[in-house]
């Protein structure tokens, strides 16, 4: 009798305890893996489209500075030949006909000059910038003096060396579809799948017009040093993907809770604001971090454009918070539908908003502000007795690298904000400057 009552009796045989154990480890190891393999995939996938956005917008950004670089040089240029044209040696020249001197001068100075008829000197071989500069007596044009700059690689360095681009990345001059500096000179840069080719090589490739006949900038990056950039954090993603599943394969069997507990996180760090499905506070937050460490990086420009509804309590005093929500629903669309990909929109709080937009100056934020100011006014949500009430709002904007700090921004954006209301409303403020409705232009002194 006491074997049948002994504890060893009692339990079921190890092999039938076991098999629904395993089973059971199997099933959640399984699901949490393929749920792991989805999360990684998907961070995988957003973390290469935010590196090629990042790229498009520094290899513009890269564009339009090295355009901005030449348009200094060849000012620069027009000056050389002004300061030449009025040089005492060359009008005393061209006054005693001195044709030795002359020449001298144009050799000096590899320009050319047309005098009474004749021509001395030769400019610098095709392409080229050129720039002339006349001398004139009582009216009468004497001579004209010309100044030539070829457009090879010195004028690239110089252009280059005012450009800031990532490491890898490069500036072309191409003319007519050519390469003249920079890149393999005379061949043709194809484009294929929306990108630049050289050879065999394929580049992301961002360019401006210079103004001179057909001639162009183009920032070049390769794409796999474009690609390489995420190299790093796929791997870090990947080992932790690995020492995820490892631990889930050693606590499988009491993962119920755990999981539980960290989809409760999860839930809690919600991205999204529930009543108008734009990015919450935290997030604004972090974004701007980013953007402006990228920004502060790379020297390129980061804005900031808080908007804030008008009237907003005077909306939930008449037609109820009901109404006064269906305004702030409203709102939120036409805020993301204005925006670049790349760009961010966000509740920052009650019925004020934030956006963030990377790689832009203060002269477009205003722009983008008064486009989307000028969208509100033309939205009406309809109130608890049919009505219709209207919607305007105010918006104050600065930029980096003016204010260099995250919370300086956010005081120079708000300070803005409150110059719009105080100047009547409806209007885009931007720190040190203002634009109200029919494109005046105000100034705002920004305090010390």
């Amino acid at each position: 009798m006491k074997t049948l009552h002994s504890p060893r009796a009692l339990r079921p045989p190890r092999g039938r305890l076991q098999t629904p154990v395993i089973r059971a480890a199997l099933f959640v190891f399984v699901l949490v893996g393929a749920l792991l393999a989805a999360i990684v995939f998907t961070l995988n996938r957003n973390a290469h489209r935010t590196n090629a956005q990042q790229a498009s917008t520094e290899l513009a950004s890269g564009a339009r500075v090295a355009a901005s670089a030449f348009a200094a040089v060849r000012s620069d240029l027009r000056a050389q030949a002004g300061q030449l044209a009025t040089s005492l040696d060359l009008q005393r020249a061209i006054v005693a006909n001195d044709r030795a001197a002359i020449q001298r001068i144009a050799a000096r100075h590899h320009a050319r000059i047309e005098a009474r008829g004749d021509t001395t000197g030769e400019l610098l071989a095709p392409p080229r910038i050129t720039s002339t500069a006349t001398i004139a007596q009582g009216g009468q044009v004497l001579a004209r003096v010309t100044l030539a700059l070829p457009l090879g690689k010195t004028l690239l360095t110089l252009i280059r060396e005012a450009t800031p681009l990532p490491s890898h990345a490069s500036l072309v001059l191409v003319q007519g579809g050519r390469v003249i500096a920079g890149g393999p000179i005379g061949s043709t840069a194809l484009v294929k799948d929306g990108r630049i080719v050289f050879g065999s090589t394929p580049f992301e490739a961002k360019s401006a017009l210079l103004g001179v006949a057909g001639t162009s900038v183009l920032a070049i990056e390769p794409v796999s040093a474009v690609e390489a950039r995420g190299v790093s954090y796929r791997r870090r993603l990947l080992i932790a993907a690995v020492l995820t599943l490892a631990l889930v394969a050693g606590l499988a069997t009491r993962l119920g809770r755990p999981l539980a507990r960290m989809f409760g996180e999860l839930t809690d760090q919600a991205e999204r604001d529930s009543l108008t499905g734009l990015a919450n506070r935290r997030v604004l937050d972090e974004r701007l971090e980013e953007e402006l460490d990228r920004s502060r990086r790379y020297g390129t420009h980061l804005a900031l454009i808080l908007v804030d509804i008008d009237n907003f309590k005077s909306v939930n005093d008449r037609y109820g918070h009901q109404c006064g929500d269906e305004v702030l629903r409203a709102v939120a669309p036409v805020l993301s539908g204005s925006l670049r990909e790349l760009d961010l929109a966000g509740r920052f709080g009650g019925e004020e908003f934030a956006l963030v937009l990377p790689g832009t100056a203060a002269v477009s934020a205003r722009r983008i502000a008064e486009q989307i100011r000028r969208a509100l006014a033309k939205v009406t949500v309809v109130g608890p007795a049919g009505e219709l009430v209207g919607v305007t709002a105010s918006f104050g904007a600065a930029e980096f690298p003016a204010n260099a700090s995250v919370a300086s921004l956010i005081e120079a954006a708000d300070r803005a904000l409150y110059q719009a209301k105080r100047d009547g409303k409806d209007r885009v403020v931007v720190d040190g400057g203002a634009v109200a409705p029919g494109g005046r232009e105000q100034t705002v002194v920004t305090p010390a």
